[in-house]
């Protein structure tokens, strides 16, 4: 199993502070994988939609039209050092979700880690979905 990946980085600008930060893409042609940024937004990781624990929680929630997937992975997924994960992209000056824009101009490339799941296989997964579920409503 691969832990890295090499991924493209853009430009973006914040609207709360204005800074201009660069940040990895996965691009929009990518189907079942997607960008976490942690809410500091110094830290990201790529969520394999098809591998293991992502494929059973997407199971476990397939009956439930009110909940979305990702975010469910995000508070799942093993946390960043002295953060969460977000599915929005943040500001890495100001922490901030939502930039300006996203996307400018290619400005490098990122080795950037797979997100991993080690704390749900301690545990039954379908109650851990559950709880967060129910906290979410």
């Amino acid at each position: 199993m691969q832990t890295t990946r090499s991924v493209p980085l853009f430009d973006a600008r914040c609207t709360h502070c204005g800074a201009m930060f660069a940040h990895p893409s996965l691009g929009d042609a990518v189907y079942g994988e997607l960008l976490l940024c942690s809410v500091d937004g110094r830290q990201y990781a790529i969520v394999e939609g098809f591998s293991a624990v992502p494929a059973q929680v997407a199971a476990l929630l397939a009956d439930d039209p009110h909940t979305a997937l990702w975010p469910v992975l995000a508070a799942l997924a093993d946390p960043p050092a002295g953060a969460s994960w977000s599915v929005a992209l943040h500001c890495p000056h100001c922490g901030q979700p939502d930039p300006a824009f996203q996307e400018g101009a290619r400005c490098g490339m990122a080795e950037v880690p797979v997100a991993r799941f080690t704390r749900c296989a301690t545990g039954d997964l379908a109650a851990q979905v559950a709880r967060l579920v129910d906290s979410r409503r």
